[in-house]
């Protein structure tokens, strides 16, 4: 897992190597009758409902993913079937074919007519495409998948992280680098929207684990083999360090699954990597024809640049604007 490469984003670095125990995963993304099922049971809280495209509100959808549910509404509907969400570990890992590495889950074929995107109409059907490599359907496509993992720079998730992760890119996607199944994405786990979904795993109860077992005895423990420290540092275990430097440094403590963790953990939003500059706009004319094509009344394309990726979002929001595509420290946004 990671990157290597100077131009990734700071939280997909380094690139290093961990170990996935035996899995049971879901053959789809959770469907909206599945939730409801939990919703009039009283096991599970409702799905919002009050966007255009949020499945619940539609009765006809009933064979579609459910979305507009948050990380928490998620985690709940698997704990009542005894499952849970997947690491983002084990996620990827399902999502490359394995030990094949995959640039897809399906293959390395492109994307096209292989799975739900590009789709102005909301989310698909599950299985309205072949199944992949292990016999899943839409990992890559139709709706993001909530981690159970919070967000934080490779390798150890944080113990604690207003953000949780997801992946898999959705129907609402248009650039094919957002269907890769390295990519990774966040929100605040209270957050929710209609290209966000999920699906359940479970740790069989006799699966061996590399790492032993998480506290609760619920999964097998995260841990890392090895990572690419550099030249002047080496993998000690929980970190890369230099020769006799201490296992964790000052102020941090070894933890099960989260490598040093803070004695005191830190507080406020968590933006891994982030310059806190200024935010800036530029237009950016060459975007214009893909505005008026795909973001009806927002015909003209500007760049924000700078700040966080919150910051970048809420100042283009008030000026009107919608994310055309981001990247690292920036926002391609199309404007009234």
């Amino acid at each position: 897992m990671g990157s290597d490469s100077p131009s990734a984003a700071a939280e997909d670095r380094p690139r290093f190597e961990t170990e996935v125990s035996d899995l049971c995963v879901d053959e789809t993304e959770v469907t909206v009758s599945d939730y409801l099922a939990c919703e009039q049971s009283g096991k599970c809280t409702p799905a919002k409902r009050e966007r255009r495209f949020c499945n619940a509100r539609v009765s006809d959808r009933q064979d579609h993913p459910i979305n507009c549910v948050d990380w928490h509404q998620a985690k709940a509907y698997c704990a009542q079937r005894s499952a849970r969400l997947p690491t983002e570990a084990e996620w990827e890992y399902f999502a490359r074919g394995g030990t094949r590495n995959l640039k897809y889950s399906w293959g390395n074929e492109p994307p096209q007519g292989r799975t739900c995107w590009k789709h102005v109409g909301g989310s698909c059907k599950v299985k309205s495409y072949a199944p992949d490599v292990f016999g899943l359907y839409d990992v890559i496509g139709n709706v993001w998948e909530w981690v159970d993992d919070g967000f934080g720079p490779f390798p150890f998730p944080p113990q604690s992280a207003p953000s949780r992760g997801y992946r898999g890119g959705s129907w609402s996607r248009r650039f094919e680098k957002w269907m890769s199944p390295k990519l990774r994405n966040r929100y605040g786990a209270k957050q929710w929207g209609s290209h966000l979904g999920f699906r359940c795993v479970q740790t069989p109860e006799d699966a061996k684990c590399a790492f032993g077992r998480t506290l609760d005895k619920s999964r097998c423990a995260f841990g890392v083999h090895a990572v690419n420290c550099g030249k002047k540092q080496s993998w000690n275990g929980v970190r890369c360090a230099g020769p006799g430097a201490p296992e964790c440094p000052e102020g941090r403590v070894k933890t099960l699954g989260h490598g040093c963790v803070l004695s005191e953990p830190a507080t406020g939003p968590f933006e891994p990597g982030t310059k806190q500059t200024p935010i800036s706009r530029t237009r950016s004319p060459q975007f214009d024809a893909d505005c008026q094509k795909f973001k009806p009344g927002r015909p003209t394309a500007y760049r924000y640049s700078g700040g966080s990726h919150d910051g970048r979002n809420r100042v283009s929001a008030a000026a009107g604007c919608s994310n055309r595509d981001v990247g690292v420290g920036w926002n391609s946004t199309c404007c009234p």
